[in-house]
């Protein structure tokens, strides 16, 4: 594409769409994402925006131009590549390069984190100052927008422009400008915000080779407990660790992103330093790294040193042979609790022992004779009536059906909207094939984009006429906010055949 413009150095991809629609000089949302992606469904993401492989094919090949580019140098990805896993690297960039729908803040665990996004989009005001003055025009750095770091490397605390990250209108890209970001005096920072800087923009500007598996950081972490002397043995002695953290950052700071270790609770601090089942966020990891590791150290070696644990083999314990009146004894125990309560429910009456014995010295007999004595677990009684949620469901849709039939203003009435007016949304929708009553009433009556235009038509023709108003097609068409181009076909059909304007 002719005039899609390059993305500054540490701009977002969301901040780069958003200018060439101030450049283009198009106004509606719509129109933007049709132009771009040919779809007009797209979320306006700032953080983790997906169809990169489209984005990167708008730009001449002679620029050599990758997804993985834009991916690493314009989005907030490297946040959390190094902590995610191998395979879940793998999944997130393929969803983010991809075209298709994802739920990658799901898989990256951001919706689920404690560490929490900005409600706003923010900006340093300086820096927004230098940008007009350089460039013409200002655009969303992406340092700015990091959970954790609330101040500019150069200039100090960073502001909250006035856009919401997650705005109501979902599809529109807002451009940075002198009016949403107006002029406020700096602020001084915590000496936090500027270590944390320091080490996010370190982390955005890593780009790793070999990812470390979840073990890996788990056996890293036992590892830098062993090196700063907080362990007993083979027990981590978390109170200690979480001294050091209290310590070297302060009870305000940790509270303020929700990291202050709870008392007496298992917390996020005690399972960083044990197996890991799950990732950590960007945030966790760094406020251990800083408050045990010694200055000087980087991420990059930290991110390598953790890719190459290996973890320690347990030697198998050879173990002595038995006498094999001891063996048939223990046998004729089993066999007893198997004929009256089955394979599980014998280990939890009081036979645990005799089992636990024959699994170390007659593995085989006793693995072959569970089989012969296993019984099928009961089918758990259904939870959820669905039919009887469904007849309710059913009558909550038609009165508000009823309410809204001779309304003519207001939002298209497609499947989701009807679904977000009443109860269990996400349940129905997830379930939606158990609802049968509710499925045939959605396929009636959701509006389509041409119903929906249609609709519109309607109620711009009765408030000309109120008005006294000429009805004309141009006149309808700026008063229902549609253009010739947008218009569907029936719509079309409508306007020139049933109304003949």
């Amino acid at each position: 594409m002719l005039g899609f413009p390059l993305p500054y150095c540490g701009e977002l991809i969301y901040s780069t769409i958003a200018r060439h629609g101030v450049h283009s000089g198009i106004v509606s949302p719509k129109e933007l994402l049709l132009e771009l992606f040919g779809d007009t469904k797209i979320i306006a993401v700032s953080d983790l925006p997906g169809h990169l492989e489209q984005i990167a094919a708008l730009y001449p090949s002679t620029l050599g131009i990758t997804p993985l580019d834009l991916l690493y140098k314009h989005t907030l990805f490297p946040l959390y590549a190094p902590f995610i896993g191998k395979a879940r690297h793998k999944t997130l960039i393929h969803e983010l390069t991809g075209t298709r729908k994802s739920s990658v803040h799901l898989a990256a665990g951001v919706a689920a984190s404690r560490v929490k996004q900005p409600k706003y989009l923010r900006y340093c005001s300086d820096c927004v100052i230098e940008q007009f003055n350089k460039h013409g025009e200002c655009f969303w750095h992406r340092s700015w927008q990091v959970a954790g770091v609330d101040s500019c490397l150069v200039h100090g605390k960073l502001a909250d422009a006035k856009i919401c990250r997650h705005d109501t209108h979902r599809h529109s890209f807002r451009a940075a400008d002198l009016d949403v970001c107006p002029t406020v005096k700096a602020q001084s920072e915590s000496w936090q915000s500027a270590v944390m800087a320091l080490s996010i923009d370190e982390l955005l500007h890593l780009r790793v080779k070999h990812v470390p598996v979840l073990t890996q950081w788990g056996i890293y972490y036992k590892n830098l407990a062993a090196e700063n002397h907080f362990k007993r043995g083979a027990q981590v002695r978390h109170e200690s660790i979480k001294e050091r953290v209290i310590e070297y950052w302060g009870d305000e700071w940790l509270a303020k992103y929700a990291l202050l270790p709870a008392r007496g609770d298992e917390s996020w601090l005690q399972s960083i330093f044990r197996k890991h089942r799950k990732a950590f966020s960007y945030l966790e990891h760094l406020t251990v790294l800083h408050a045990l590791l010694e200055p000087g150290w980087t991420l990059k070696d930290v991110v390598t040193e953790a890719a190459w644990v290996k973890a320690a083999r347990v030697p198998v314990k050879s173990l002595p042979a038995q006498d094999q009146n001891k063996i048939n004894a223990h046998r004729g125990k089993w066999l007893v609790a198997l004929d009256e309560y089955g394979a599980r429910p014998a280990r939890l009456k009081g036979f645990g022992g005799v089992y636990a014995w024959l699994y170390r010295h007659d593995k085989d007999w006793l693995m072959k004779v569970n089989q012969k004595y296993h019984k099928p677990m009961a089918k758990p009684k259904a939870r959820a009536e669905w039919p009887k949620r469904d007849s309710n469901t059913l009558r909550a849709l038609v009165k508000l059906h009823d309410q809204l039939e001779s309304q003519l203003v207001g939002p298209r009435r497609s499947k989701n909207w009807y679904l977000k007016k009443i109860d269990y949304a996400a349940s129905i929708e997830k379930h939606l094939e158990l609802f049968p009553k509710c499925r045939a009433f959605l396929e009636r009556y959701s509006e389509s984009v041409s119903d929906y235009q249609v609709r519109r038509v309607r109620c711009s023709i009765l408030r000309l006429k109120q008005e006294g108003a000429q009805v004309k097609r141009w006149k309808v068409l700026r008063a229902a906010g549609l253009s010739e181009e947008r218009l569907t076909e029936p719509t079309r059909c409508f306007l020139t055949e049933g109304l003949r304007i």
